[in-house]
């Protein structure tokens, strides 16, 4: 995973970095100072994260992951702040954001969010696969939905991808059963019923 940091000091850009380091496959494309520097930087350097901070200066962090998210609306973007209040929330979440992150953090925290990150990303590719090349397609899937599972997802997304292998025919049923589990975490009773149905069915074919 490609990624980009965005924060006006040099401290926490420095501790966000020490922390990509001990990521595996994470690669740091990018380090700015402010924010036209990142919208800059995302342009050329092209991340699949930007972890970008919401007070900078001559660019805000809402108004440069606005712009970034215009050019490509498939980055995954992580804001930064020493507040989570309301009408900030609010307009992060506007500019498309995918997580926040609060100041002061832990490694642990930056690695949980990156590991989400990283499980929508695989699973934008997984959707962008063109039909025909569908061995690389079913990969993609596959990666997208260990990813969900590792990060214990059990959002939208991670429905759709495991969702979306659960309708192969040839589908393992380690897929099946996780999406089982999220379904009756998420009190989608009917569909839980409906699945637990399709693999009885599954069962009892010779």
């Amino acid at each position: 995973m490609r990624v980009l940091i965005a924060d006006d000091a040099p401290e926490t850009r420095r501790s966000i970095e020490l922390i990509l380091s001990l990521a595996p496959d994470v690669e740091l494309v990018g380090s700015a100072a402010n924010g036209r520097e990142a919208v800059a930087l995302a342009a050329t350097q092209r991340p699949d994260i930007a972890l970008v901070d919401v007070n900078m200066p001559e660019l805000n962090g809402i108004e440069a992951i606005r712009q970034m998210r215009a050019r490509r609306p498939e980055l995954v973007c992580i804001i930064i702040s020493a507040e989570k209040d309301a009408l900030t929330l609010k307009q992060a979440v506007n500019a498309g954001i995918a997580a926040y992150l609060i100041k002061p953090f832990t490694a642990e925290d930056v690695l949980s969010l990156l590991e989400k990150s990283r499980s929508i990303v695989l699973a934008q590719r997984a959707q962008a696969a063109a039909p025909p090349l569908r061995s690389s397609r079913r990969q993609l899937l596959e990666e997208a939905a260990a990813a969900c599972i590792k990060a214990r997802r059990t959002d939208d997304v991670a429905v759709k991808v495991l969702e979306t292998l659960a309708a192969e025919p040839d589908s393992p049923r380690v897929w099946l059963t996780h999406l089982a589990i999220i379904y009756a975490l998420r009190g989608d009773w009917g569909k839980l019923a409906r699945l637990a149905a399709y693999l009885e069915r599954r069962q009892e074919k010779p």
